[in-house]
């Protein structure tokens, strides 16, 4: 199309998008490994065993009752407890936890990559852990979005989108969005300047910035081109999500002890069975012989750990209030 709005041609070097990873990976095995995430951290919350042990506020450690010994659990399992409990946020909100570089979809194919201005991907394709962390879909281009009120909205499944590094020519957290024709092989990448951001609900809208008969004009070809108002797979985004430390340190605060009390649900699960704690009845058999320990139907932490699942849920349906935003079919 004119004016350089749309172009089937790569782009110029100004505009051109290099996609780097913001996780800390492993690429010596065949596939990706994370060492850590953003900052070096082995957590996406920064969160520490030493948090969960103070929030739990019992010793984790495993009990053997025959020995009448206790064997701390290992540091290594508190991690997976935190991470666990983050993995369970972010499946359950769409809120990603730490800054995270969103490829929807990754290009693989080195013609694909130039044509959407992956400038760092032109030889080989985009490769997780170099090009990007989190492989996405990409989305449906809907005709109804494009018309009226519209202007072409998408909801992003991600949230919420953040530039990390902000600077005078590079504010926005979408840092590409490009568009295929169906059955055809071109891409064609729309103007950064056209994005309008809301940052918390994950919501893109495309703006012109000029020339306002463009956009509308677009958004016939590609129906008539698929005749249907709507083009599977259409929309190719590449963006930043997730907290940053300025979230957790402000309206975000919650997040962390949500986190938290959903990691001490696995902790005191995990170690009810074994720890000699909350006896309900002891008994000693005359000749000394056997001791039968009697624990509470639901376990010796059961009242811990229903005060801590009521506490997890209230913070949910806050994190949920804050993230969730209006409701639009995303495909």
């Amino acid at each position: 199309m004119s004016n350089g709005y749309f172009s089937f041609r790569p782009p110029s070097p100004a505009n051109v998008v290099s996609g780097n990873a913001l996780w800390d990976w492993d690429l010596t095995h065949p596939d990706p490994v994370v060492k850590a995430y953003r900052g070096g951290k082995p957590t996406k919350t920064g969160l520490m065993p030493i948090d969960l042990q103070q929030v739990v506020g019992v010793p984790i450690q495993y009990y053997t009752p025959a020995t009448g010994t206790q064997s701390v659990v290992p540091t290594e399992q508190l991690v997976e407890w935190i991470r666990d409990a983050e993995d369970w946020v972010e499946q359950e909100t769409g809120l990603l936890l730490t800054p995270t570089w969103v490829a929807s979809p990754p290009e693989i194919q080195p013609f694909a990559a130039l044509a959407t201005g992956n400038q760092g991907a032109i030889s080989v394709g985009q490769v997780q852990g170099i090009d990007y962390d989190l492989a996405d879909a990409p989305y449906d281009f809907i005709f109804d979005r494009a018309q009226d009120n519209g202007w072409v909205i998408t909801p992003l499944r991600y949230r919420p989108i953040r530039d990390v590094t902000p600077t005078a020519l590079d504010f926005t957290a979408v840092k590409n969005m490009a568009g295929i024709y169906p059955l055809l092989s071109d891409f064609f990448r729309v103007p950064p300047a056209w994005y309008v951001e809301d940052q918390d609900f994950g919501i893109l809208r495309l703006v012109p910035a000029e020339n306002v008969q463009m956009l509308p004009l677009f958004a016939m070809q590609l129906a008539f081109m698929g005749f249907a108002e709507s083009v599977p797979g259409a929309w190719h985004i590449q963006y930043t999500a997730g907290l940053t430390a300025t979230d957790y340190s402000s309206r975000f605060r919650f997040i962390k002890r949500l986190v938290l009390v959903t990691a001490g649900i696995y902790a005191l699960g995990s170690i009810q069975g074994t720890i000699n704690m909350g006896l309900s009845r002891t008994s000693v058999l005359v000749d000394g012989m056997q001791t039968q320990l009697q624990y509470p139907e639901k376990g010796p932490f059961a009242a811990l750990i229903e005060n801590f699942t009521k506490e997890r849920d209230a913070l949910l349906a806050t994190a949920l209030t804050k993230v969730n935003g209006p409701v639009f079919l995303t495909m």
